[in-house]
């Protein structure tokens, strides 16, 4: 790695820069020079940076354009064409696109990851994730990116077929994944909390072995008087990792921290998972696409 570090700015929810550039103080390699609302408010700033992290599609092709390696968070694009039309903007722009903001990079399921890849819980069987909310910043869009990304990975493979279903106002969704081999992956999510602190839950079951990522076993009680109030412990959002290994690649210190084909491949089931919700039908894959029976 350079001697001299990578210039970072980070773009988007003006609110948390104070907590995500203290998140990133121990980063190596590279260093947070500026904050903006937008890009075209960091262009106003006139500071010179290397890479960008940002929240939206928009701003990542403005960093794109203006020559700047991209962290942009999930879901990357509004649908499958317009992140095929992100990553070729990348490709010919020589610069890096990093995908954030997704489960994956969380620590607990890192750990389940490196359990499978090691073999102790053998073959993937059943997993099973509920993501309740209430007001958040993060779209639906983005939970499922995440979710889909972290169920490829965990069987391997893209779901053989599919069906989604939604009620009132898309506050609440269910997908069922059917991956060959007979493994499934039951996923719910729910806007339907007050707002407020929100409840994640995951559970794996493989073939020879089992593990959770569940809030409920990292909730503590805090007594203040009257009734106590529950406290989640997130162990980390998985930002610093993110960052860390965007900052890597660049430096040419590991491969390239996104998969492009990866990307396209989480968008194909996301826009599978639409058409299955109106349709209220099963889609099977075929060649890439997924289609009715």
């Amino acid at each position: 790695m350079s001697d001299s570090p990578l210039l970072l700015a980070l773009i988007g929810h003006p609110g948390e820069a104070p907590a995500r550039s203290e998140s990133l103080r121990r980063l190596r390699g590279g260093r947070v020079v500026l904050t903006a609302e937008s890009m075209e408010a960091a262009a106003g700033e006139n500071a010179t940076f290397h890479a960008a992290v940002v929240d939206s599609s928009a701003d990542a092709v403005r960093a794109i354009a203006a020559g700047k390696h991209v962290l942009v968070a999930a879901p990357v694009a509004d649908s499958l064409q317009d992140a095929e039309s992100l990553l070729g903007s990348a490709e010919e722009a020589g610069v890096y696109l990093s995908v954030g903001g997704v489960p994956v990079n969380v620590p607990a399921n890192r750990v389940i990851l490196d359990r499978l890849s090691s073999g102790k819980l053998g073959e993937s069987g059943l997993l099973r994730v509920h993501c309740w909310s209430g007001e958040s910043s993060r779209s639906l869009a983005s939970k499922l990116y995440g979710h889909i990304d972290l169920a490829i990975r965990f069987f391997g493979s893209s779901p053989a077929e599919l069906y989604s279903v939604a009620r009132g106002d898309q506050s609440y969704l269910q997908v069922h994944l059917g991956f060959a081999g007979g493994g499934m992956a039951i996923l719910d999510f729910s806007g339907r909390l007050p707002a407020g602190q929100g409840y994640d839950s995951l559970s794996l079951i493989g073939s020879s072995g089992a593990a959770y990522s569940d809030d409920h076993h990292n909730t503590h009680l805090l007594f203040a008087g009257g009734n106590p109030a529950a406290l989640i412990d997130d162990c980390g959002d998985g930002l610093l990792a993110e960052v860390q290994a965007f900052v890597d690649a660049i430096a040419g210190e590991t491969l390239p921290p996104t998969d492009g084909e990866a990307v396209l491949t989480v968008h194909r089931v996301l826009e599978a998972i639409g058409r299955s919700s109106e349709s209220a039908g099963v889609l099977h894959e075929r060649g890439g696409a997924y289609e009715p029976a």
